[in-house]
């Protein structure tokens, strides 16, 4: 049954990205009167579009997590800890590279990324 939740999950995750990016995301980011944040227009659009597609991303994580309890239920608990440490390390990345650190969240991520990590080897 976890095999058909995580299919489920995956395709929600690709609706999600696919289908909701272009008929809710790009018609917003292509407003004229979007908000400033980080300094500019553009950064607005690229906080929404990055955001919108890292939750698709974090699902598909969970999906991981969900397989790995049906297979080899022993190992649930690294499962998730590196499916939660590679979407953070991800997330972080992206918002460190395409914001050029102006959004903060990759001070979250990714030491989050390391801890997750770091108890992952532990365990």
């Amino acid at each position: 049954m976890l095999i058909l939740a995580a299919a489920l999950l995956f395709a929600v995750g690709l609706m999600h990205s696919v289908i909701g990016g272009k008929r809710l995301i790009n018609p917003i980011l292509r407003r004229t009167d979007l908000p400033i944040i980080l300094g500019s227009v553009e950064n607005t659009r690229l906080t929404l579009w990055v955001g919108w597609h890292l939750l698709s991303l974090f699902w598909w994580g969970q999906a991981v997590v969900l397989i790995v309890v049906e297979v080899a239920p022993n190992l649930a608990v690294s499962a998730m800890l590196l499916t939660l440490s590679a979407c953070s390390a991800l997330a972080g990345a992206l918002a460190l590279i395409l914001s050029r650190g102006k959004h903060k969240s990759w001070m979250m991520f990714l030491p989050l990324a390391i801890l997750t990590l770091t108890e992952a080897i532990l365990v």
